[in-house]
């Protein structure tokens, strides 16, 4: 999974990922200094080493240290927030300009209700759902690592009884839930996708509902939808309350396992001990949530990957214009669907500049695709389109798009002006024109 999300990024944001794992890294000492420098008034005060006074001193000193800590905590994490969201714009920004530039064919197969949600959710998802609990992931664990070591180093016994309550529950908590957290996660996105096309569908088609009274069956599309959500999200948080209590399990087993067990200075051993289950519980917590999380949305992963999994788009710039000055020709014209369905094939006409033609049919002959056709957007199947003896492809047809006026059969309004929509998508508007 790490190796796909590497290869995912851009040479740019690899090389910044590296000064982000340096940071994660950094808070993981830095809050492992937080908690090393609670021991220093543990045992000044297990053992009343020194007056009242020092100890406040001591307490003092630390406070002011945990304060400055914490404050480049928060530097820290805001660095890593941001790397995180500059890979959501870009991801996002990527995935929708590929989607438009698989061009019309590709837009028809798919539906717009569901390329809307994963350029937007399931971007933003894959950011906050996979990368921020890696790196989370990554921080507590070496966080624990470290505790965990300069536990051993001090007091082997209670660091290994420590690593033997804690994770053969782990072991099994993992082995047990982890296949049920990718189903669910990949059920639940297509059950959203299911809603979202629900709600769309209905609101546009108002009159057509309205008429033939049918809205209660789009009603109950959405109710039954609804309830496999709900249904599914109640599963998840199940399996989510476990990484909750495992940690205070296996913290107390631990404990019970050194009294047990151990020697000396109990009371000092205990003392450590608790002082390290007070960071190392919301740490192994923290690692076990964000497993949760990265399995519950791991699918995000293939849906980024093959939204931008295209090159950037760039158009040819045709270096000749073209010229309607003679005659359109269709030579030998076909379409076929990738399906195979095929509308028509040897298609020939030829129409003179000047001229004024209709083209009528049956529903479903290919009137539309064939607009598209001598528009560009769909490649023929076969034969070709001279406009004055040269040929439309799809490298070129920005040029002839220059000399075209085109008012499609669906309606097309963007949400702005009167203005905004006569001059679409001119920065600078010559109202004189519109």
């Amino acid at each position: 999974m790490i190796r796909v999300i590497i290869q995912l990024l851009p040479k740019g944001q690899r090389k910044r990922g590296i000064w982000v794992a340096f940071s994660v890294l950094l808070r993981a000492i830095l809050d492992f200094a937080g908690v090393a420098a609670l021991i220093p008034i543990l045992l000044v005060v297990m053992k009343q080493n020194g007056g009242r006074g020092m100890m406040l001193a001591l307490c003092g000193a630390v406070l002011l240290f945990v304060l400055l800590k914490n404050a480049l905590v928060v530097f820290l994490a805001r660095v890593q927030s941001r790397y995180q969201l500059e890979i959501y714009r870009d991801f996002s920004r990527r995935m929708f300009a590929n989607y438009y530039h698989r061009g019309l064919l590709f837009l028809k197969e798919k539906s717009s209700v569901q390329l809307g949600h994963e350029v937007n959710y399931v971007c933003y998802m894959f950011c906050s759902g996979v990368l921020a609990p890696i790196f989370r992931m990554a921080g507590e664990v070496v966080l624990v690592l470290l505790m965990v070591s300069a536990l051993i180093a001090w007091e082997p016994l209670a660091g290994f009884l420590l690593c033997a309550s804690f994770l053969p529950l782990a072991g099994l908590y993992v082995g047990l839930v982890r296949k049920r957290l990718r189903r669910y996660g990949m059920e639940e996105l297509e059950g959203r996708r299911k809603q979202s096309r629900t709600v769309v569908e209905a609101f546009r088609g108002y009159s057509e509902l309205k008429i033939a009274r049918a809205f209660h069956t789009s009603l109950a599309s959405f109710e039954q939808g609804m309830e496999f959500i709900v249904r599914n999200r109640l599963r998840m948080e199940v399996y989510q309350l476990f990484p909750s209590f495992l940690p205070e399990v296996a913290i107390v087993s631990g404990l019970a396992l050194l009294i047990g067990t151990g020697s000396g200075d109990l009371g000092l051993v205990s003392g450590v001990f608790a002082v390290a289950a007070f960071r190392l519980i919301p740490a192994v917590r923290a690692v076990l949530n964000s497993w949760v999380t990265l399995q519950n949305v791991s699918h995000t992963i293939t849906v980024v990957k093959e939204g931008i999994s295209d090159r950037p788009w760039q158009e040819m710039q045709s270096e000749m214009p073209f010229t309607f000055k003679h005659s359109i020709e269709l030579h030998k014209l076909g379409f076929a669907f990738p399906d195979g369905h095929a509308l028509f094939g040897g298609l020939n006409l030829n129409i003179h500049c000047g001229e004024r033609i209709g083209i009528r049919g049956a529903s479903g002959s290919g009137k539309s695709t064939l607009f598209n056709l001598m528009l560009g957007f769909f490649p023929p199947t076969s034969g070709e389109i001279l406009i004055d003896g040269r040929k439309l492809t799809s490298a070129n047809r920005s040029e002839w798009h220059k000399l075209v006026g085109y008012v499609p059969q669906e309606i097309f309004i963007i949400e702005g002006t009167l203005v905004d929509n006569i001059a679409l998508g001119q920065s600078l508007v010559d109202r004189t024109k519109v």
